[in-house]
């Protein structure tokens, strides 16, 4: 067992979110970096790795995401291919379950800079939700490097031995979840020094989920063209000290709500100042067409003068026929 001398073990984190029918795209576009991440940092973005289950069995690991499926297709296809169920699939239906696994900063931080050790952490996860959900039901297993925090986005489809589509069997009810936390945090506490979180105490859990979710799903999601010059991170979650922990658990639900709700109120007031500067450039635009449009006017009648005087010249009596009345 691997123990860390002189320091408090940290904590292995196991959390899993629902999703329903055809709304994994902002999932996906997270996971896969295809629009902008506010807490990440794009110049560390190329040391996410993924891994792909080949069909002759074979674990892959890529570091390309250019070419991949999107994870809406990826879903779609272990659906097709596994789902023996006799009835269509409800379009409220849970199809997908997003398993975020990671660990205290401290100690993920020092796993992520050994490129020997971060191996070992991925494949022990990968392991392990393999042999927990299917390996053919897990569509994304995702590493980032590029956020405060090494995580893995673990995307499962829950269909059951049977090819029933059923999350509650898969992920099943509180008990069952304590388990499969349970059984995750023995793992990492043999293998890298990382224990079960606190049991029953889902309140700093909830903020983190809330912290996070409300950015991804871009309540208040500002352009690529805005300069904002507000720090985004994420939480600063630390090792909980052995006595206290419920308070300490408090106290930093307390922080990171406080810390994401001046974040809010500060995207809300810059997507203010930008709506009023888009708004005065479209008016702005706007007086600068109309002006144009009446100097043009005017130069094509002076043109128009011009080229009659010109005209009259070149063809006296077409004009003299004209004032007799004979038209052109």
């Amino acid at each position: 067992m691997t123990k860390t001398i002189g320091k408090r073990m940290g904590f292995a984190v196991l959390h899993i979110e629902k999703g329903t029918a055809g709304k994994a795209g902002g999932l996906g576009s997270h996971i896969d970096r295809t629009k902008k991440v506010l807490n990440a940092d794009p110049k560390l973005s190329e040391k996410n790795l993924f891994y792909h289950l080949g069909e002759n069995g074979k674990v892959y690991v890529y570091d390309n995401f250019k070419n991949r499926r999107s994870l809406q297709e990826r879903i779609n296809r272990r659906i097709q291919e596994g789902y023996k169920g006799k009835t269509a699939i409800r379009k409220d239906a849970v199809t997908h379950l997003n398993v975020v696994l990671t660990g205290s900063h401290e100690e993920m931080t020092a796993i992520g800079e050994n490129p020997e050790r971060l191996t070992q952490w991925m494949n022990e996860n990968y392991r392990f939700v393999s042999e927990r959900f299917g390996g053919r039901n897990v569509v994304d297993f995702t590493l980032h490097m590029d956020e405060r925090t090494p995580h893995i986005h673990c995307v499962v489809v829950p269909l059951t031995v049977d090819g029933r589509l059923s999350a509650k069997e898969v992920m099943g009810d509180r008990r069952k979840l304590s388990e499969l936390q349970d059984c995750y945090g023995k793992v990492m506490q043999n293998k890298f020094g990382l224990q079960r979180g606190i049991k029953g105490s889902t309140a700093t859990h909830d903020s983190v989920r809330e912290y996070y979710g409300r950015i991804e799903e871009r309540l208040i999601y500002p352009s690529n063209s805005m300069e904002l010059n507000y720090e985004t991170r994420a939480p600063q979650i630390g090792t909980p000290p052995l006595i206290g922990r419920e308070k300490w658990a408090e106290k930093q639900n307390k922080a990171i709500y406080e810390d994401f709700t001046q974040m809010r109120e500060h995207y809300k007031h810059e997507a203010e100042k930008q709506s009023q500067k888009v708004l005065k450039y479209f008016q702005n635009s706007k007086l600068q067409a109309e002006e144009k449009a009446d100097r043009l006017r005017k130069e094509n009648a002076q043109l128009r003068g011009v080229i009659e005087e010109q005209h009259k010249k070149l063809h006296p009596e077409k004009y003299i026929r004209h004032n007799k009345g004979y038209s052109l």
